[in-house]
């Protein structure tokens, strides 16, 4: 573990007194879930195990509960040892709300999360991204990584902090190969300029229903604090819905695709150009 701390540290806690975020969830189960993500056994910690410990995170504008910082140089070095297994990204997740919800916590526990942003994990690297301290800390990361589906997380966490460096970013990856990361691009630049989507219409749609490029869109896009990527179906949602100040070209899209489905056979797509119809159907 990147923080050596020892089974046993959790038994001499004061968990007794503490209080959690929520009623339901006393503060003497925290340590029984660490020990378990902790000790797992042969087949590692599971994902869902942490589910139970965001019962640290507080409501926006609520108090951090007295529990939160006792568990959390726990909570750092579970996401940090190799040995957690597929749980760490999760628990990344979880860091990365309880710091942010947490502005007053000791200084020293945001420095010991900043080594996940480099992980050799992408997935960890994904959920550390909120860790990030600023744009800058973004833009050095974008320079240096080479995974499509973190370079596709960097690219929506640098698109709405509107630095320069930001958009010279997503203007660059308009001109991008891949396509997850081009569709990325327009979504983010969007923000700054509601009628590039419009512009850019034809090309994404080329894209989206392409079925030998679908394959490209899969384990790419991770929307912010989320473990499951988006599908190429979810990705037709979210293009609709850029054209909301356009209802001349929201109200095509579901015919364009069905031609599209029926024209190239697939099944996906026509589902979801359906799906997409009855929706836009007063």
């Amino acid at each position: 573990m990147a923080i050596q701390l020892s089974l046993a540290e959790l038994d001499t806690e004061r968990w007794t007194g503490l209080e959690t975020a929520h009623w339901s969830s006393p503060a003497t189960m925290v340590p029984r879930v660490l020990r378990r993500l902790a000790a797992p056994g042969p087949g590692g910690a599971r994902p869902e195990d942490c589910e139970l410990l965001h019962c640290l995170v507080p409501e926006p504008g609520r108090p951090v509960p007295s529990a939160a910082p006792v568990a959390l140089p726990f909570l750092l070095a579970l996401a940090a040892d190799p040995a957690t297994g597929t749980a760490r990204a999760p628990l990344t997740v979880l860091l990365a709300r309880l710091l942010r919800a947490a502005p007053d916590l000791p200084e020293r526990h945001r420095s010991h999360a900043l080594p996940l942003l480099t992980d050799p994990d992408p997935a960890v690297r994904r959920a550390a991204l909120p860790l990030a301290p600023d744009p800058g800390c973004l833009l050095g990361l974008w320079r240096t990584e080479a995974d499509p589906s973190v370079r596709l997380s960097l690219l929506l966490a640098l698109a709405p902090t509107g630095t320069t460096g930001a958009r010279a970013v997503l203007s660059e990856t308009l001109t991008e190969d891949h396509p997850a990361l081009y569709v990325a691009a327009v979504h983010g630049s969007a923000a700054y300029d509601r009628d590039l989507p419009v512009r850019h219409l034809d090309r994404l749609l080329t894209l989206l229903t392409d079925p030998a490029l679908r394959p490209r869109f899969d384990d790419v896009w991770y929307p912010p604090q989320h473990t499951e990527p988006l599908t190429r179906e979810h990705l037709l949602w979210s293009v609709y819905g850029l054209l909301a100040h356009r209802p001349d070209l929201r109200a095509d899209l579901p015919r364009h695709l069905l031609a599209t489905a029926d024209r190239t056979g697939d099944g996906r797509l026509r589902r979801e150009a359906l799906q997409l119809a009855r929706h836009h159907a007063p």
